[in-house]
């Protein structure tokens, strides 16, 4: 499979995984009183804190700038609403938990969990990614690994994640060995040091793309999905409402031009069996093929739609004998044309099939 194809399914996931509002309003007068006061009263600057090393996501350039996923959501959202962002210094996410708590900056990039819901209030998320296990490759020849095989042994996770949480609290067995980020993670892994590392799929896309770390490789998923947010203490309420509204003009379009740019795809899939078409179709390539099967029969459903109600406004509109037989005829053209559109998604599902099941062995 080319990656053009996989990247489609990508896009096509990233678009059922997000919640976008029902109602879009526009962005003049998007914003309450209240809230416009609030923002003015702040000249306009929202204070946010990124996070040092957490690609995709947020982290730092070569040349010391702020970027990532979150970062470019961030200003997009600010330029909707008419606002201002100001960065403060980068630094882990264990003391950015601290500083938010104490009132230093507004927001910070981090995902909603039990333990940060007791102090924290968050927007919807962006985006969702599933979370995978990642060992050496020599560690273990099986795939489709849950963490119950993991129980006693160590695995590598971002401490003070929505993670580490949730490993914490469905797997306690595990032997949970908090680290930084997820290179040092990955690090980890590959010194052996850990048995496996836990992260999401565009985290250890970022790495594979960059190829480092290449002898890793998924062997399962842990059953939770990452589901990045903006986060903000619980007396900034007006704050909340302001970057959902902010979120809510943010058009499909817009969330697959980011989430294509950062969510990269490595340049070699032919001889690289960790790879990110790999990782996709070992992981979730079942779930990804039936997403895509349905699109495409949504797809022939509607033109099937389409051509009835043709038909129907033909038959109210049209006597001249003639001009019926030639429009059956187009319309029995139609109807080839739309069988071979089925049948080819039909011979594309039994491909994908096929290839995840070689993949498998």
């Amino acid at each position: 499979m080319k990656i053009p194809k996989l990247f489609l399914i990508l896009i096509l996931t990233s678009f059922f995984s997000v919640a976008v509002p029902a109602v879009l309003a526009q962005t003049k007068g998007l914003l309450t009183a209240e809230e416009s006061f609030w923002l003015k009263e702040r000249n306009n600057t929202i204070v946010v804190y990124p996070e040092q090393n957490n690609p995709p996501y947020s982290y730092q350039s070569p040349t010391g700038n702020t970027q990532g996923l979150s970062v470019d959501y961030i200003e997009l959202i600010a330029e909707k609403i008419g606002a201002k962002i100001q960065y403060l210094a980068p630094r882990s996410r264990s003391q950015i938990n601290s500083d938010i708590q104490n009132g230093k900056g507004d927001i910070a990039f981090f995902t909603s969990d039990k333990e940060k819901e007791n102090y924290l209030i968050f927007t919807e998320s962006y985006v969702t990614v599933p979370v995978v296990i990642v060992v050496r490759k020599d560690f273990e020849t099986r795939s489709g690994l849950t963490m119950n095989d993991f129980n006693g042994k160590k695995v590598a996770m971002v401490q003070g994640s929505a993670i580490e949480t949730y490993i914490n609290t469905n797997y306690p067995r595990v032997v949970r060995e908090g680290v930084t980020d997820d290179e040092v993670g990955l690090q980890q892994v590959v010194l052996g040091e850990t048995d496996a590392a836990v992260m999401d799929v565009a985290s250890l896309s970022f790495y594979l793309s960059k190829q480092v770390l290449s002898s890793v490789k998924v062997v399962g998923s842990t059953g939770l999905d990452h589901k990045p947010a903006f986060a903000m203490t619980e007396d900034k309420t007006v704050l909340q409402s302001i970057l959902e509204k902010g979120l809510s003009q943010i058009s499909a379009n817009d969330r697959s031009l980011l989430n294509n740019k950062w969510i990269v795809l490595p340049n070699d899939t032919s001889e690289n069996d960790n790879s990110f078409l790999a990782i996709i179709q070992n992981n979730f390539g079942v779930a990804t093929l039936y997403i895509l099967f349905g699109v495409g029969i949504l797809t022939i459903l509607i033109l099937l739609i389409t051509k009835k109600s043709h038909r129907e406004r033909y038959f109210r509109r049209v006597h001249n004998v003639d001009e019926l037989k030639e429009e059956f005829s187009e319309l029995e053209g139609e109807s080839r044309i739309l069988s071979e559109e089925l049948q080819e998604v039909k011979m594309e599902e039994q491909k994908l099939k096929g290839e995840i099941q070689s993949l498998e062995k």
